[in-house]
């Protein structure tokens, strides 16, 4: 069994591997004393005893000082203050455990007593809303301390019980009040016995009453003894001082109720193979009272060890290693014990340590190098874990031992050797074994290897895990490296514009895992000049890139790098060529531009360049005047390649010099100065050339006959002659025209009349200065388009077509016909019938395509006048005027008749009508059908309803509503036709007169039953010879005049048919309900009412349909009669009777010669029979016969008997007089079992035989081990011998009636 041993332990496996020394102790008791008191910074204060009467004069003025208001309402002279807040608390716990208790009775359905004695949920809630409001409300007026709160903490106490109150009160189930429901149903579930009395059926059916004593028999043990019974592994460290008493405590199982004198003990030596016999007497060893220091707790749990008076452990103390066996064990008596086969082998605890070669900082490719030393009992088994960078990794070595090593540990249980293994102990003694691990490491980062567990061959279990890391690396069983990455670097070239070069050389680093402790790197880098010569020289750098300056022109290369660790490889570009830049210079050509009339206009320039491009120059344009150079312009270039042109051209007349200045490119950011000046400054004398231009050459739109203008711009020096054409470009007519001494730059040139339609351009032809120099032109052309003909408007009307007639409100929309080219503008007169101008108006039209005027008054209409875009026009046919005129609107009358008379010119009456009878209004309309009636209703209540109908005809009818009493006006307030529509009408803004009709409407009767579904029950007999007896029926007159024909029809449920009758004259005086029960027969009968008619003659025939019945029940007389009369009867059963009637039922009957009488509700009598005893039925009566049947009568005698029924007692056994008896035996003796009974014989006996058994925690579990039946025993005693051991006791008995089972028993 394996056994862990943890340092600084109590154990004897303890911390001697280490070199642990007395020190661990000492720092234990140093840290223990620490927590001894000290005094505070206050409490440092010298004391004075002087402070004292200021101290009590203090204490006397605070007391003075204090509030009686506060003090409790009890005195705490009269009652303790920690006494009141238990007693009022006691109070709480009373009222909530009342409130417990009704919530019991409530979830039950048993009554909770209250204001009311039909609800029990009102009665609880309003019960415990007053009392939890009043004790808490008052709690605070006792001023008990940590009981007296404020009132708005009162105020949410009191809100909290409520809501308490009500939730557990609802009828929605949850978990704690089922639960609770459930335990007090199952406990405390009562039930009304045969007595009348409330019994819980488990007291009824108590087992204990039927079944007492048990027998237990027991067989006196054998006296034996064992060596390390839980064969626990020991082991001694190599300083034995480190134990806690100096020896190892090893158990000896002893069962016996004898004293030990004697143990003698085999001892072998592991080294040298001698035997010794040592005596240990009394004084040597001693017994333990609690095993659990002996025992591992897994031992004591798994075999369930208890000490009693037989079983006994005792420490033996153990201080060499070795081999032992109990040779012999003598007691008090002088007895020899009877001693179980068991080794026990003693070696020292194995040790384990690691070890490494090499520096803590080391180099990805580098080894590991470790060694582990084990020394133990072999075969060993070895954990250790390997950690990298927080990864751990876990490994487990087994059977490690020396070569050619032979040992029983290997097959054989730890516990038991044979004769040839204890006489060569070799294999027990403590042998080296070595673990060497080279492996290269991969992976930078942290590694750490531990040794985790250590288990020797006789499962010595050596566990470092719970060490602290610190204690670990120093004795060696921890070990600790760094692994750091390789560095990997390369060259970059730069530009770097402050360089004499202008490049400057990055020398970059890969990332690594831990950059911060590796720097600084560093790199060596040699330089190669074109010459041959060659230097080198080292950087440092404590970041990925450093930058250095290439200033010197050569070949630098990379021949090295590493960090502060390890050395590393260059990757990548390797070498870099920086060579000497040459600045940029700049060559200018120039040729002149000429013109063959002014001469030159500007120059040419060519430009060479050297060096790197692009390039960017920038020179200086200055104007020579009266003999000074002002700056005219400056202009910035920029080259993309070595060569560029441009021209440059002045708008003006003048000397001109132009300077380049400065060159520069990429390479030379600064840029550089060009001389000599000379060489690139560049003189001129510059004319301009006289132009002319249009200043809009936008299209020109005109009329015909119209003129217009054309502005020209003109450049040079005036005077000015400009000569332009005008061509038509349908008949290619080209006309020129001259313009003289302009002294202007800017002219308007006046344009002809343009009498003919049609496209004409206007072109500038030359333009000549004071210069004398004629230049041609070739500017852009004005367009000129001219209207070939005149826009007009007229109506566009069908022939004959000269009046329209159109809706009040609505539009007309009048056609016209235009010519020209939109928009139009089109202005109309509107004229009366007289001739006379009420208006002038005017309409836009975007186009010519169906166009109209829109119009909504009567009379006439003429044009006037029209333009389109830009052109006026004329009206065809001035003289011609359009009519519009409106339609006739709808009107409508009442047609007069017998039924209808005019009251006034507006109001009509109907004649009166019954609920529910149709009536109509006539009307007659004219117009364009189809007509649109819309009308109101007033109902009598004021309720005012609109609807409309739809009539194809000159004739229309009107509905009035019957469905309420009094009268209904109808209002018909609006009529339209198939020209005029409701928005017709608004748009006119004219309104109809309305019209009103009235009509009386009287109510249909309606008789109802009082109690509507009402069960009117009785018996048969009544109905043939008791009339008076019968329950009255009455009726309820709703509405109607009395007096009234009511026609009654009477359903036969038994038979399946109708029948039918009226009873005339019926008013609320007179109705013989009596009627209604004639010569009806057993069974239900639905009465309804069929029919009613009322003096005015409105009748109801619907009045069927309303569920208007009452049901009329003719019952039989009760009966009752037992479910099972063949049964026996036994205490516990339930005696159950059918009840034949209508619940409830009243029964009378006698049970013992106790009279009792009961209300049952249910078709059944059931009761639980709680003691043994005779019933019988006296009475019965149900509620609706009120008929009551008498058994008791002579006549009834037959009926009596077999309502009567006897209750047998249960029977009962009896082992050992009814007590649990224990009698020890020794073995082969025998003890004799009496078993006695109580009942009718024969009897029935089942028994059992049960021994304890181990349990899972220790304890003894009963176990059924035999279990016997016999039967057709007509004694009341019954005897059985026995020799075995263990507890006799019944658990099942039946007599000739009954059966009793022992509960406690199969509960157990």
């Amino acid at each position: 069994m394996d056994r862990e041993f943890f340092l600084n332990s109590t154990t004897p496996r303890g911390n001697h591997w280490i070199g642990a020394t007395s020190s661990y102790r000492t720092q234990h008791n140093g840290t223990t004393s620490q927590r001894r008191f000290q005094p505070s910074a206050n409490s440092s204060k010298e004391f004075k005893f002087g402070s004292l009467p200021e101290v009590k004069a203090k204490k006397t003025k605070q007391a003075s000082d204090i509030d009686y208001n506060s003090l409790p309402l009890i005195s705490p002279e009269v009652l303790d203050v920690s006494r009141q807040r238990f007693l009022a608390l006691l109070v709480f716990i009373i009222i909530q455990s009342y409130k417990a208790y009704d919530v019991y009775l409530l979830k039950t359905g048993l009554p909770v007593v209250g204001l009311l004695s039909t609800s029990s949920w009102f009665n609880f809630v309003s019960k415990y809303v007053v009392v939890d409001a009043m004790f808490l409300y008052f709690l605070p007026s006792f001023k008990i301390p940590k009981l007296t709160f404020q009132p708005w903490v009162v105020l949410l106490q009191i809100l909290c019980m409520w809501v308490i109150t009500f939730f557990i009160s609802t009828e929605h189930d949850f978990s704690l009040v089922t639960g609770t429901t459930t335990l007090l149903w199952k406990f405390n579930n009562k039930e009304v016995s045969l007595s009348g009395s409330s019994v819980s059926h488990r007291k009824v059916m108590d087992s204990s009453a039927h079944f007492k004593g048990a027998m237990t028999i027991k067989i006196l043990p054998e006296n034996t003894a064992m060596l390390n019974p839980s064969h626990e592994s020991y082991c001694l460290p190599q300083a034995t001082e480190l134990l806690p008493e100096g020896h190892l405590k090893v158990p000896i199982r002893i069962n016996s109720t004898s004293d030990i004198q004697l143990i003698q003990l085999e001892y072998r030596d592991l080294y040298t193979n001698g035997v010794e016999l040592r005596n240990l007497t009394a004084k040597d060893f001693k017994v333990v009272s609690d095993p659990a220091a002996l025992l591992n707790k897994d031992h004591l749990s798994m075999k369930g060890i208890v000490d009693t008076n037989s079983i006994k452990y005792v420490e033996l103390p153990l201080t060499e290693v070795g081999f032992y066996q109990i040779k012999r064990i003598i007691d008090s008596k002088n007895f020899s014990l009877k001693v179980y086969h068991s080794h026990l082998v003693v070696s020292h605890c194995p040790v384990a340590t690691i070890a490494g070669a090499g520096s803590f900082d080391r180099c990805i490719g580098d080894s590991d190098k470790l060694t582990i030393e084990l020394q133990g009992v072999p075969p060993m088994r070895l954990g250790y874990s390997k950690a990298v960078g927080g990864q751990q990794h876990t490994y487990l070595d087994s059977n490690l031992q020396p070569e050619y090593f032979e040992s029983p540990l290997q097959s054989t249980p730890r516990y038991i050797f044979s004769s040839g293994d204890i006489s060569d102990l070799s294999w027990a003694r403590t042998y080296p074994v070595t673990i060497s691990l080279d492996l290269p490491v991969t992976q930078e980062g942290l590694y750490n290897y531990r040794i985790d567990r250590l288990v020797d061959g006789l499962d010595n279990v050596m566990d470092f895990t719970k060490i602290p890391e610190s204690v670990q690396r120093e004795h060696g069983v921890s070990y600790n490296f760094k692994v750091h990455g390789i560095p990997r670097a390369s060259l970059e070239e730069r530009f770097d514009p402050n360089s004499s070069t202008k490049k400057s050389i990055s020398v970059n680093f890969e990332q690594i895992q831990d950059l911060g402790a590796a720097t600084p790197y560093w790199a060596k880098i040699s330089h190669v000049a074109a010459n041959g010569g060659s230097q080198s020289f080292n950087i440092s750098t404590d970041s990925l890139s450093h930058y250095f300056q290439a200033d010197l022109p050569g070949t630098y290369k990379l021949d090295s790098v590493g960090s502060l660790f390890c050395p590393g490889v260059v990757i990548g570009k390797s070498s870099v060529l920086v060579t000497k830049p040459i600045p940029p210079e700049l060559e200018v050509n120039s040729t002149p531009i000429l013109d063959q009339c002014v001469g030159q206009v500007g120059l040419n320039f060519d430009l060479t360049f050297t060096g790197v491009p692009p390039f960017y120059y920038r020179a200086f344009i200055y104007r020579i005047e009266n003999g000074k150079r002002k700056l005219y312009d400056t202009k910035k270039y920029t080259s993309q390649g070595t060569r560029n042109q441009f021209s440059y051209s002045p708008t003006s007349e003048g000397n001109y010099e132009i300077v380049f200045d400065e060159l520069s490119n990429q390479l030379f950011s600064e840029p550089i100065s060009l001389v000599p000046r000379e060489k690139y400054t560049f003189k001129t004398s510059m004319r301009v050339k006289p132009s002319a231009v249009f200043k809009n050459i936008n299209e020109k739109k005109l009329c015909l006959g119209d003129q217009t203008k054309a502005s020209v711009k003109l450049n040079g020096e005036s005077p000015f002659y400009v000569k332009y054409d005008i061509f038509e470009t349908s008949s290619n007519k080209r006309k020129t025209y001259e313009v003289k001494d302009i002294q202007s730059n800017h002219y308007d040139i006046n344009l002809p009349e343009f009498d003919v339609g049609g496209d004409y351009i206007m072109s500038l032809v030359s333009v000549k200065d004071s210069s004398g120099c004629l230049v041609g032109l070739s500017e852009p052309d004005v367009m000129i388009k001219v209207r070939r003909d005149v826009p007009s408007a007229s109506f566009n009307l069908l022939e004959n077509a000269d009046s329209i007639k159109i809706k009040q409100g609505s539009n007309a929309e009048i056609p016209i016909k235009l010519a020209g080219e939109a928009p139009f503008t089109v202005k109309f007169q509107h004229l009366n019938y007289e001739g006379e101008v009420l208006g002038v108006h005017e309409t836009r039209f975007n186009s010519n395509y169906k166009p109209s005027l829109k119009v909504s008054k009567e009379g006439s209409y003429k044009l006037v006048g029209m333009h389109d875009s830009y052109c006026n026009g004329k009206i065809g046919n001035e003289n011609f005027q359009f009519k519009v005129s409106f339609l006739d609107k709808p009107s409508f009358s009442v047609i007069e008749s017998a039924k209808t008379n005019k009251l006034s010119a507006i109001t009509f009456s109907k004649e009166q009508v019954c609920q529910g009878r149709e009536s109509t209004i006539d009307l007659s309309l004219s117009g364009s059908p189809p007509f649109i009636l819309k009308y109101d209703i007033i109902a009598p209540n004021g309720y005012t309803s609109s609807d409309s109908i739809q009539v194809a005809t000159k004739y229309a009818a009107v509905k009035l509503p019957n469905q309420e009493l009094g009268e209904y006006t109808a209002v018909i307030n609006a009529l339209f036709d198939a020209n005029y529509g409701e928005d017709d009408f608004v748009r006119a803004g004219s309104a109809y007169e309305e019209v009103f009709v009235k009509q009386t409407v009287n109510p249909t009767p309606y008789v109802s039953f009082a109690d509507l579904g009402k069960t009117y029950r009785t018996c048969s007999i009544n109905v043939q010879d008791d009339v008076l007896s019968l329950e009255p029926i009455k009726l309820k007159f709703v509405q109607g005049v009395a007096p009234f024909s009511l026609t009654f029809s009477i359903y036969h449920e038994s038979k399946g048919r109708s029948d039918q009758f009226t009873l005339e004259d019926v008013d609320p005086v007179n109705f013989p309900y009596h009627k209604l029960y004639e010569n009806l027969k057993l069974g239900n009968h639905v009465v309804t009412i069929e029919k009613v008619v009322d003096a005015n003659g409105c009748t109801n025939d619907l009045i069927a349909t309303q569920n208007n019945h009452v049901l009329i029940s003719i019952t039989d007389v009760p009966k009752i009669h037992l479910l099972d009369p063949t049964a026996e009867y036994c205490v516990g059963d339930y005696v159950a009777y059918q009840l034949n009637g209508v619940a409830p039922f009243s029964i009378k009957y006698e049970f013992n010669q106790k009279q009792l009488k009961l209300k049952e509700y249910t078709s059944q009598f059931v009761r639980i029979a709680s003691e043994p005893g005779v019933i019988s039925i006296a009475s019965i009566e149900d509620s609706i016969s009120q008929c009551v049947v008498n058994f008791t009568t002579p006549s009834m005698k037959k009926e009596f008997d077999k309502l009567s029924l006897l209750v047998h007692p249960l029977p009962s056994v009896t082992v050992s007089r009814g007590k649990n008896i224990i009698e020890d035996i020794h073995e082969g003796d025998q003890a004799e079992i009496i078993f006695t009974f109580d009942g009718n014989p024969p009897f029935s006996l089942t028994y059992v035989r049960t021994e304890e058994a181990e349990g899972s925690k220790g304890r003894g579990i009963p176990q059924v081990v035999e279990t016997h039946k016999v039967t057709d025993i007509y004694a009341y005693e019954y005897r059985v011998v026995t020799s075995l051991q263990g507890t006799y006791q019944a658990i099942e008995v039946s007599d000739a009636f009954c059966f009793a089972k022992n509960d406690a028993y199969f509960s157990n």
